[in-house]
């Protein structure tokens, strides 16, 4: 044998580098009424015909406005996404319509229930962890459209939620899930979309959908969180400064008004 053979033959003897851990992470699935209460006038055109249209065809709910806002924006990708071939907006859809914000901070709230670890500070007193939408988009899916396997580190917690689609539609898949303590190759789990569903999962757990087969559209909504770090604030986050001192202000004067950094440009 030839000292390259040899060489080789014993690296394929070496077992894998790293390690390979098994740890479970929560997650939620959460359905939020569909007849929320929702300001149609913060979601929409302010011009009344534009709006009285919106709220005959998809109603004044949350779940409307959104639906309205993703075919609004349109489609920023053409196909030219690596993972969705779908229509997909732009990804910052939070900082431009207001329906993207709520459920952002809707998002928020169920992620702070089932946090992935607890903080103290020095003084051992609980220090939750502050978090913020990095990215959200919209995603309209017709017959044939499919998204791969991918993952959404290195953000923290990743969200979905379903505006129109009904139990045949493509589903939502885990690939990963463990049974029983046991890697199977059927264990994966399927979340079939229900309108107003928001689902929270950790950013890096992988996950697809298979093919839309249903005639009709399924509408969807994605989003990321990460983690504010204080130190970091007003570097990377002056509008959420700017929003912290004009709620400060508010509450001073007692009078609730819509705020400027977050109503939606038109």
């Amino acid at each position: 044998m030839s000292s390259l053979s040899s060489l080789a033959a014993s690296m394929e003897r070496r077992p894998p580098s790293g390690i390979s851990f098994s740890e479970r992470f929560p997650a939620k699935v959460i359905q939020l009424e569909q007849s929320m209460h929702y300001n149609i006038d913060r979601a929409v055109s302010t011009n009344h015909s534009a709006r009285k249209a919106v709220e005959d065809i998809v109603g004044p709910g949350l779940s409307g406005a959104l639906e309205n806002d993703i075919r609004s924006s349109g489609d920023s990708f053409e196909g030219r996404n690596s993972s969705a071939s779908c229509l997909m907006t732009r990804w910052d859809m939070h900082k431009s319509y207001d329906s993207f914000e709520t459920l952002g901070k809707l998002a928020i709230e169920a992620a702070q229930d089932i946090p992935l670890a607890k903080r103290t500070d020095s003084a051992g007193q609980g220090n939750p962890v502050v978090l913020y939408v990095q990215e959200t988009w919209g995603l309209i899916y017709t017959k044939g459209h499919t998204c791969k396997a991918h993952t959404h580190w290195p953000s923290i917690w990743s969200y979905t939620y379903c505006v129109r689609g009904c139990e045949d539609c493509a589903p939502l898949v885990f690939p990963t899930i463990e049974r029983s303590g046991h890697q199977l190759a059927d264990s994966s789990h399927k979340i079939p979309p229900v309108q107003g569903q928001l689902v929270l999962f950790p950013s890096w757990v992988n996950h697809y959908v298979p093919e839309q087969t249903c005639e009709h559209e399924r509408i969807m909504i994605s989003g990321n969180l990460d983690v504010r770090w204080p130190d970091e604030r007003d570097e990377l986050f002056p509008e959420a400064a700017a929003v912290d001192e004009y709620i400060t202000q508010e509450k001073k004067v007692g009078v609730k008004r819509t705020s400027p950094i977050f109503r939606q440009k038109t």
